[in-house]
């Protein structure tokens, strides 16, 4: 079987990429940082979100000479012409998920400009060191509240197009198969098996 190190730290997204390869019907051995008690982290000094995921992704095959499998992925939302984007994760510091969620509904309480999206950008480096690049975009809007249990990060206030509930009220099931990040995973496995 093979051995993939997934670049982050991040335990929903690491149970996130393992669902998705079940889903995919890929069998790999995943392991992460935390599997070598490494804390270290790249500095993510990139512009977009594919030079950050391959920051990251170079940086974890330097030390660990593994396949690695990394990725960069954020929430773009038209009302703040695109924000947070590349920085979704350290968007307004100091502040949780719930708080940030909760800012961005009532900032945008009395708006019809709901429209959203979600990037993603995995690169993997190969045994060789060679590197390939696979995007995923999810287009939605923000709901007028939070809603649901389900994922993590802005899940409670997206709502893909097409569908009327949140992803966080449409639960991990459909995750796996329709978000950014499934959508890029999706790419990269149908380019491996070419």
């Amino acid at each position: 079987m093979r051995k993939i190190f997934i670049a982050t730290g991040n335990a929903h997204k690491i149970s996130e990429f393992r669902e998705i390869f079940d889903t995919l019907g890929l069998e790999a051995e995943l392991v992460s940082p935390k599997d070598f008690n490494d804390d270290s982290e790249p500095v993510e000094n990139g512009s977009t979100y594919k030079e950050n995921s391959y920051i990251k992704a170079r940086f974890y095959y330097d030390r660990y000479h593994l396949p690695t499998l990394a990725d960069d992925s954020g929430i773009e939302i038209d009302f703040f012409d695109g924000q947070p984007g590349i920085h979704s994760a350290r968007f307004l510091p100091g502040m949780s998920y719930p708080e940030r969620n909760d800012y961005i509904c009532d900032k945008m309480k009395d708006s019809d400009n709901r429209g959203a999206s979600f990037h993603c950008v995995v690169t993997y480096i190969d045994e060789k060191g060679e590197a390939r690049f696979h995007e995923g975009v999810v287009k939605g809007s923000i709901a007028r509240e939070p809603k649901g249990i389900e994922g993590f990060g802005y899940d409670p206030i997206f709502i893909t197009d097409g569908y009327d509930k949140t992803n966080a009220l449409m639960g991990q099931e459909f995750k796996n198969s329709h978000s950014h990040r499934a959508i890029a995973l999706r790419k990269w496995v149908e380019d491996l098996e070419d």
